[in-house]
């Protein structure tokens, strides 16, 4: 992949994560209670592992999905550990387990197209 789409993709990435750190700002009475925690969980790191993944050179071999889930699972956590400082927030492994399992589908869903093309 050249270098370009590379960049596009980082530049996506930083901006889901921007919108993720700033959705866990919010505090907890802000949150619409009627969708199930998984859900947004799930969506935001499948879609942000889409992305990140395409910042990487050969981003579907194996190693470098390794590494790249490595890095979204350290992002996860700052994420949860950053939610201490919000009112009505908790550091959750649940929601971790949840963004983990996205950023895992995220990463199947790249590499299901990429050998695909």
């Amino acid at each position: 992949m050249s270098m370009r789409p590379r960049l596009a993709a980082g530049a996506i990435s930083l901006l889901i994560y921007l919108v993720i750190f700033l959705l866990s700002s919010l505090p907890a009475r802000s949150l619409p209670a009627h969708i199930p925690d998984i859900i947004p969980h799930f969506l935001e790191y499948a879609a942000l592992a889409f992305f990140f993944i395409q910042s990487y050179p050969r981003p579907g071999r194996g190693p470098v999905l390794a590494a790249a889930f490595l890095v979204l699972a350290v992002l996860g956590l700052l994420d949860e550990w950053h939610q201490l400082s919000t009112p009505g927030r908790v550091f959750s492994l649940l929601d971790l387990l949840w963004d983990m399992l996205g950023a895992l589908a995220g990463m199947a869903f790249f590499r299901f197209l990429y050998h695909r093309s």
